[in-house]
């Protein structure tokens, strides 16, 4: 993975140094173990592989190895500690077996030692002092840093191995919805993705935010069902803390070093001076605020260095700390509530639409007309369903269903469980349909059925009755499409449009609805279905539908041909930001 295209990318992400020169994270594969233990690992070969990880890395029960992985820093300054310590009692017992005093060894060892540390922790003070003069992060470069840690994300993703890469992404999204169900989002962070060519794929399998640029800096895989947004704040600037803490600890340590050389030097008189830890400590304590207590002088050069030291770094490091880390906390309080709760509430609040087809040439010519593939199909809410992304602004999917009404996976039975898994506000039944008006209308021309009239046929001994009603299209369906440009190729004809579980290849049948139905534009046979479905749910659709032929004679080359054209007015319409929520 190291070695992928943008591996190092990937380090970074899940190994950040946040609070200093050491990383913020345990190394790649302890996360990775970790992952596998916690069912976050989607493992398909070592050329590909994906990473899941919770909100807030939260997980379920405690565990010493979730403790190493999250408090790596801590782990990393506890070894330094203990390393210099260690350094320190094997310095002492050479010294006593050469001969040498140690207090000179011991001098030098504990002031590398505290330059290190300073060091580590001056760096995210400077970062975060240059970035003041830096331009203003980009909203979804806000994101990417936040949403990982307020949403699921997929942290890694390393495929290499020459498959299909939607095999593996089907796999996460099945390990998604088995962890965390069918109603969470899942942002991706393209530095998690280690390669060009995945990252573009992911890009398009899971592009959720509104940015104006190509590649963004994090994705988003919106749910089948949109929750309400929820905003959770996660403060920052926490390592502040830890810099007080080793900065006691380090105190504490000069204290007993001074304490040790005022008492070897002075013995049993040591009268005013820092000779005790207690007293040591105190003299320490004045030495931060720049000051000598009255009752307590030095007498040893190494204190006083040690005092100047103390003097001259403490106080300057721990306000540059905090004006740092009070810069973080406002950065976060100001840009990161604002544009990253503005983000995810456009991407959550985007409008759903969802396209039907019948037919196979119908599924084709949509999911050419998409520029989409099979792979784009998605399994988890059982009626599988071609997730083409955000197009236009809005939220669109594909689904085919079975032709007709009365077939167990015809559009009367199939079209409720998709609305009620993926919750669309628009549904739209496009594909093939046969003509009425031949004598102006051509195969190839387009109906909207702004008004839909179904067939419902009382027979009796003397008389066939039509008991069907006549029903509008949604009220926002109707005026996008209204309103919606022709296109040159072929003519678009709006208005009355029978729906009729029949289908029709007969000339007198033909004749017949013809002449009793005078004003329509020509029939189709899952239209009425589409409506019953969707207006108990409060769901607005219409029917859009090529002519492919004029009710006999079927022609299958028409039948493409009608099929693209109702496609590529529906995409036309959808692309144009109809469906843009303002």
């Amino acid at each position: 993975m190291r070695g992928a295209e943008c591996g190092r990318d990937a380090v970074d992400l899940l190994r950040p140094r946040r609070e200093g020169l050491f990383r913020g994270r345990a190394p790649v594969s302890v996360q990775i173990y970790r992952a596998e233990r916690d069912g976050r690992l989607i493992w398909r070969g070592v050329g590909s592989f994906a990473v899941l990880r919770r909100p807030a890395d939260r997980g379920p029960g405690f565990g010493p190895l979730r403790w190493v992985d999250r408090q790596w820093y801590v782990v990393v300054m506890v070894a330094g500690l203990a390393v210099f310590f260690v350094a320190a009692v094997v310095v002492a017992v050479l010294c006593r077996v050469f001969g040498q005093p140690p207090a000179v060894y011991l001098s030098v060892l504990l002031l590398v030692y505290v330059l290190g540390v300073l060091t580590d922790q001056v760096t995210p003070a400077v970062r975060g002092l240059r970035s003041l003069v830096r331009e203003a992060p980009r909203p979804d470069q806000v994101a990417a840093e936040q949403l990982p840690y307020e949403q699921w994300a997929m942290v890694l993703c390393h495929h290499e191995d020459g498959s299909r890469p939607a095999l593996l992404l089907n796999e996460v999204a099945a390990r998604l919805n088995a962890l965390a169900g069918p109603d969470v989002a899942l942002a991706c962070p393209r530095k998690g993705i280690t390669t060009r060519h995945m990252r573009a794929v992911v890009a398009k399998w899971a592009d959720a935010l509104p940015v104006e640029h190509e590649e963004p800096e994090v994705s988003v895989r919106l749910p089948r069902r949109l929750p309400p947004r929820t905003h959770r704040v996660v403060e920052s600037g926490a390592f502040f803390f830890v810099y007080l803490a080793v900065m006691a600890l380090l105190l504490a340590s000069a204290s007993y070093l001074v304490a040790g050389w005022e008492s070897a030097a002075c013995g049993s008189r040591c009268g005013n001076r820092p000779a005790s830890w207690s007293t040591a400590f105190e003299w320490i304590g004045y030495r931060v605020l720049f000051q000598n207590p009255p009752d307590l002088v030095p007498g040893t050069g190494y204190a006083r260095l040690t005092g100047l030291l103390v003097a001259v770094v403490t106080l300057p490091t721990t306000l540059l700390m905090a004006v740092a880390c009070a810069r973080y906390f406002v950065r976060y309080l100001r840009t990161r509530q604002e544009a990253h709760a503005a983000l995810m509430a456009a991407a959550l609040g985007r409008d759903r639409v969802l396209l039907l087809v019948a037919t196979d040439v119908e599924l084709e010519a949509a999911l050419r007309r998409a520029r989409a593939t099979r792979d784009a199909v998605d399994y988890s809410a059982g009626h599988p369903v071609f997730r083409l992304g955000v197009i236009g602004g809005a939220d669109v999917l594909l689904a085919r269903v079975g032709p007709g009404v009365t077939s167990p996976v015809s559009t009367a039975y199939s079209l409720p469980e998709l609305i009620a898994n993926w919750k669309p506000q628009f549904v739209i039944m496009l594909g093939i349909c046969f003509g009425l008006r031949e004598e102006k209308q051509s195969l190839g021309d387009v109906i909207v059925g702004l008004r839909l009239q179904t067939l419902n046929m009382r027979v009796g001994e003397t008389e066939v009755r039509q008991r069907g009603e006549v029903v509008a299209a949604g009220h926002r369906l109707f005026e996008r499409f209204v309103a919606a440009e022709d296109p040159a190729a072929f003519k678009v004809w709006r208005g009355l449009l029978l729906s009729w579980d029949v289908l029709v290849d007969s000339a007198s049948l033909r004749a017949w609805m013809k002449a009793s139905f005078p004003d329509a534009e020509g029939g189709e046979m899952e239209g009425a279905a589409v409506r019953a479905a969707t207006v108990r749910e409060f769901v607005e659709c219409i029917v859009v539908k090529g002519i492919c032929d004029w009710g006999f004679g079927k022609n299958p080359d028409a039948q493409q041909l009608a099929a693209a054209n109702a496609a590529s007015l529906v995409f036309d319409v959808v692309e144009s930001g109809a469906f843009l929520r303002g």
